[in-house]
């Protein structure tokens, strides 16, 4: 098998990838819920990393342990140990690694994602990431500020655990700040980097016409993470909704003056929650029969932003990962037919959850089976499906998908 690393560039390319979960957040109790060591890859990362590269992947999303490196206080150094031997690894692996910074979790002594210390500690952080493997080029400064934000401050799951708008806008503030400083520090230590900012794919649908401007709101809202990163302004609704829970101007200005796109892919991460109806009460419930899909999403987010992008995480569990994989991966081929820049396409994670089918809110060791591996490391049949898909990516062929998950012999990439 060809060991070549496809391109990965603002301009071209469409890589396989998959991710290994590293989720880290604390819940009730003073409970972290480390995914890297409930699924065991914290032992088992050299194994991991072989099977990963096996499959012919040679893009992985994978997270530096931000509560284990910068677990020290303010002024405390840094905890290098297992990430120096994980990161080795990769590297002699032949895989790229797209690097996750912040991955849901804090050091201890943080109160939450709206701490105001941080800020500081994770620029020390990111800083010296970028210094420390100057071979690394592509990064998730943040993974998923919308929802980091949302389950710790407004749905009361993670860390600070609140359930408040003006908490919600604090946290945001943080863990927005957080990711353009990351593109900052990062972009002067690596001036090529290459920043794939993922976030939820999210769209809600008015039940009826009483709905409607919730529903907007809802959509408009979920854009913000992207809008204050990227620099731009979000839409009146969001303005006023931020105002009113305590972003003031100068706090809005900074956002404008310092976010930008520059060396950006905007990631989407679709599941089949993502999109939900919303009735006149404010009750939500799944899109089912309306959903439109990752390509309708895709090409309303492309119209909006006009950045390449990527489909950054998405997976099912089950029987029924193999006809979600076909769904979205042919949703992604077409994309690419049609003329949009998308660069890539991921299923997250490699290897089986643990407890997210509580959002990480219980600790009971629950196996969630939707990965391409079992936690005993042998491959589901999605797994097998997806092994192909990167074999034939690494010789520039992108087979459609049968209903199953079998090929067709149809190549509209190569």
């Amino acid at each position: 098998m060809s060991s070549a690393v496809p391109p990965l560039e603002l301009d071209a390319g469409f890589v396989v990838a998959t991710g290994i979960e590293c989720s880290a957040p604390m819940i009730g109790g003073g409970i972290r819920q480390d995914e890297l060591r409930k699924t065991g890859h914290w032992e088992r990362y050299a194994e991991d990393l072989a099977l990963v590269a096996s499959f012919g992947i040679r893009y992985l999303r994978y997270g530096v342990p931000f509560h284990v490196v910068a677990r020290g206080d303010e002024a405390g150094g840094f905890d290098w140990d297992w990430t120096d031997r994980a990161m080795e690894s990769l590297r002699a692996h032949g895989i790229e690694p797209i690097l996750d910074l912040l991955h849901f979790g804090l050091p201890d002594d943080l109160a939450g994602v709206g701490d105001p210390r941080l800020v500081p500690r994770y620029e020390r952080y990111a800083a010296a990431v970028a210094e420390r493997y100057p071979w690394v080029r592509y990064y998730t400064p943040v993974n998923e500020p919308f929802v980091t934000a949302w389950f710790s401050a407004k749905e009361g799951f993670w860390n600070e655990r609140r359930r408040d708008d003006g908490s919600f806008v604090a946290a945001l503030d943080n863990v927005l700040q957080c990711a353009v400083r990351g593109m900052e520090l990062i972009s002067e230590r690596r001036p090529d980097a290459i920043f794939i900012q993922s976030d939820a794919c999210d769209l809600y649908t008015a039940a009826d016409a009483a709905a409607e401007e919730h529903a907007r709101f809802l959509t408009e809202r979920s854009w913000v993470g992207y809008d204050l990163t990227y620099g731009r302004d979000p839409t009146p609704l969001v303005l006023d909704w931020l105002r009113a829970n305590g972003m003031t101007a100068r706090r809005l200005d900074w956002f404008a003056a310092h976010g930008g796109s520059e060396r950006c892919i905007i990631g989407h991460d679709y599941y089949r929650g993502n999109e939900r109806v919303v009735d006149d009460a404010g009750r939500l419930r799944r899109a089912g029969s309306r959903r439109r899909g990752f390509r309708a999403l895709a090409l309303d987010f492309f119209a909006r932003y006009e950045l390449p992008l990527m489909l950054s995480e998405t997976n099912i569990a089950g029987t029924h990962a193999p006809g979600w994989l076909a769904e979205v991966w042919n949703d992604a081929i077409d994309l690419a037919e049609r003329g949009l820049p998308i660069r890539g396409f991921c299923w997250y994670g490699f290897v089986d959850h643990v407890d997210w089918d509580s959002a990480l809110t219980r600790d009971r060791g629950t196996v969630n089976t939707c990965g391409l591996v079992g936690l005993d490391r042998r491959p589901h049949r999605v797994g097998d499906v997806y092994r192909r898909l990167a074999e034939q990516a690494l010789h520039g062929h992108f087979p459609r998908l049968g209903r199953r998950g079998r090929s067709h012999p149809v190549d509209v990439l190569g």
